[in-house]
């Protein structure tokens, strides 16, 4: 009888065949379903049965399912059909005892596997207003030698759907004091006042994330990019910073030379508004340590140290695809 671990990677094996196999017969230009290296997928793969096998099963392999769907030819459907439904029954029965371990052994890090030979260095950085975000951001892509976008990516998505971003609020923008965010109304995004123009946005933001992150490797600033390269299994980091709420109004104070109450109602309006964006657009909680691979106290380590803790995150990720 196979144990555990060969049955985990034999199947991880064949659902990453097949779903080549799949994407090669369809010649689908949607990608694959696990475009990722193959040491990279398969683990994943893995990873995802020990978490949650139905969810597996219905998210998916549901993709490859669709994909086959697609094939006219019969002859070269038919096998690839079977071929998912011996894989659907092996995940069905496949029960792995679920062993807690004592401590957490640096050799079992994701951190370390993250990124292959074949994989860019993206760096996804989510944040509170008043951490200091942009900075950190900005000269950790400095430290690394990769890209940086931020504001960028709202003026290209403009761009492609032939409108001006002049009269785009952009909710992660680090200066709300300007006369674009007066006029827009600050404060005033919720969740009813998002239009067929704004998901049209959306879409070609996420678009032109997958791209970037295709292309090179870079840091990308707020625009949901963890969510929207988790959704196409493009490999990065996680990154959300914070800050206790009285230092961030003495910030906000310091560069907009506002006073408290005005510098007070920024943040907390920023804050929701972000919030807002995130939720409606992911359907997750923004901020919610769960969906990050790293939370940083900016005021906690101060920004030199928080940005060595983020390089030192970076180098660690992808020191072992280097030596592959």
């Amino acid at each position: 009888m196979k144990t555990t671990d060969e049955q985990e990677r034999k199947i991880a094996t064949r659902l990453y065949d097949l779903d080549k196999q799949v994407y090669e017969t369809t010649g689908s230009s949607l990608g694959r379903v696990f475009p990722s290296s193959p040491s990279f997928a398969l683990q994943k793969i893995i990873d995802s049965l020990k978490i949650n096998r139905e969810h597996f099963l219905k998210n998916e392999m549901i993709l490859i399912s669709n994909m086959i769907a697609t094939i006219r030819d019969e002859e070269k459907a038919a096998p690839l059909r079977e071929e998912l439904k011996e894989v659907e029954q092996d995940i069905l029965s496949y029960n792995p005892e679920i062993i807690l371990p004592h401590s957490i052994d640096s050799s079992d890090a994701m951190a370390s596997r993250r990124f292959s030979s074949d994989n860019h260095l993206v760096i996804c950085i989510s944040r509170q207003y008043g951490t200091g975000g942009h900075t950190i951001g900005y000269q950790l892509a400095q430290r690394l030698g990769i890209a940086y976008y931020d504001k960028e990516i709202i003026h290209m998505a403009c761009e492609r759907m032939g409108i001006s971003s002049n009269n785009i609020t952009d909710l992660d923008d680090d200066n709300p004091s300007s006369s674009k965010h007066r006029r827009t109304g600050l404060g005033k995004i919720g969740k009813k006042i998002f239009s067929n123009q704004s998901d049209m946005l959306f879409f070609n933001q996420s678009n032109l994330i997958c791209e970037m992150a295709a292309k090179e490797s870079c840091i990308i600033m707020g625009r949901c990019a963890d969510v929207v390269l988790k959704n196409n299994h493009i490999p990065h980091l996680s990154i959300f910073l914070s800050a206790p709420f009285r230092e961030r109004v003495k910030y906000e104070m310091g560069i907009s030379g506002t006073d408290h109450k005005i510098a007070s109602d920024t943040v907390k309006k920023m804050d929701q508004n972000r919030k807002n964006y995130y939720q409606y657009y992911t359907g997750q909680q923004w901020g919610y340590a769960g969906n990050y691979d790293l939370c940083a106290n900016t005021f906690f380590y101060g920004h030199e140290e928080t940005i060595q803790i983020l390089y030192n995150m970076a180098v660690l990720s992808c020191s072992k695809s280097e030596n592959q």
